[in-house]
């Protein structure tokens, strides 16, 4: 059985106006895919940066279902992460307005946080449907009990991602020292990797078999290993440029 994560890469996919290119240089790209979920149907979201919104791919169509704002500073204009809860709901992160959305009873996606913190960088939900919230910017996990809540600091730990697995265990990538570390409910933290292994981690998914997977944009590749056991870079280079966002499909 092969381990099979699905990624996004944050360089974007190419454009074939690309081929005219000069050598060494690379157009932006028109799309910026940076997170992506699979909901309890087996329909996978995704997060673009640049158009800004988030697509839904279904019965093998894609089209976008949720469309953010073309203003600066507007809702949704710069959405960078998402997560589903076990209930279903969707909670969309968006630095610009430093908010996390999610739909009210009218269908219509609020703000929920109050602009309190910094930079959303990554999202995950708990079991009993608690909010994490990777803070860039403030450099702390955030944790939200209820929509429209102010947030509480979990753990000042540096984050850049966030994921919680089939136990209800906390799992974050760090800029720290510790790149990997788990943390409590109640706020302790414990390294899992605790030295420097990766040069620019994003984001970290574990299956039931504790078998953990990694993006590194700057390796431009995945790294994966069982808890226990080291790291090893298992995808590297081409088509990968910057993969950022991974998610399970089947546990794998």
């Amino acid at each position: 059985c092969v381990a099979l994560s699905l990624l996004f890469d944050a360089s974007g996919l190419a454009q074939e106006s690309q081929k005219a290119a000069q050598p060494n240089t690379r157009e932006a790209s028109k799309v910026y895919p940076l997170d992506g979920s699979i909901d309890k149907n087996g329909a996978v979201w995704i997060v673009d940066r640049n158009k800004p919104g988030v697509w839904l791919f279904q019965d093998s169509q894609l089209k976008l279902e949720v469309q953010g704002s073309n203003k600066f500073r507007q809702p949704l204009n710069a959405v960078r992460c998402l997560a589903i809860s076990p209930s279903g709901e969707m909670a969309i992160g968006d630095p610009a307005t430093r908010e996390v959305y999610r739909k009210d009873s009218s269908g219509q996606w609020k703000g929920t946080l109050n602009a309190t913190v910094g930079i959303p960088v990554d999202l995950a939900f708990l079991q009993d449907g608690t909010l994490l919230i990777a803070d860039l910017e403030r450099r702390v996990l955030w944790k939200q009990s209820t929509p429209g809540t102010n947030p509480e600091i979990l753990a000042n730990v540096n984050p850049r991602g966030v994921f919680v697995d089939h136990a209800d265990r906390i799992w974050v990538i760090s800029q720290d020292e510790q790149q990997l570390v788990q943390v409590s409910k109640e706020g302790k933290v414990d390294a899992i990797v605790s030295k420097r292994v990766f040069e620019f981690p994003h984001q970290v998914v574990v299956n039931t078999q504790d078998q953990i997977w990694v993006t590194d944009g700057y390796r431009k590749g995945v790294w994966s290993w069982k808890l226990g056991e080291e790291p090893k870079l298992i995808v590297s280079g081409e088509p990968l440029q910057n993969p950022v966002g991974l998610f399970l499909v089947d546990d794998q």
